[in-house]
């Protein structure tokens, strides 16, 4: 059997922000930002996004890294 190795190819950083509540469900409006090193720290990217959030007249409810990977056998 061989061996599957993953490459990181693509990481985007998704904020997802308070939208309000309608007919008592929470609206969330979404920000992506592609991009984004795949090198980046978890840390790093939840600090990034906090920046940003303070930036947002929204409040910010959840941090997403969002990574797209290829498995290549060896």
């Amino acid at each position: 059997m061989m061996a599957v190795n993953p490459i990181k190819e693509k990481t985007t950083l998704k904020l997802e922000l308070d939208n309000g509540i309608v007919d008592g469900k929470q609206l969330v409006k979404s920000k992506n930002y592609n991009k984004v090193k795949t090198t980046a720290t978890d840390e790093e990217l939840y600090n990034t996004a906090v920046a940003i959030a303070g930036l947002q007249s929204r409040d910010l409810l959840k941090v997403k890294r969002i990574e797209e990977i290829t498995l290549i056998e060896e």
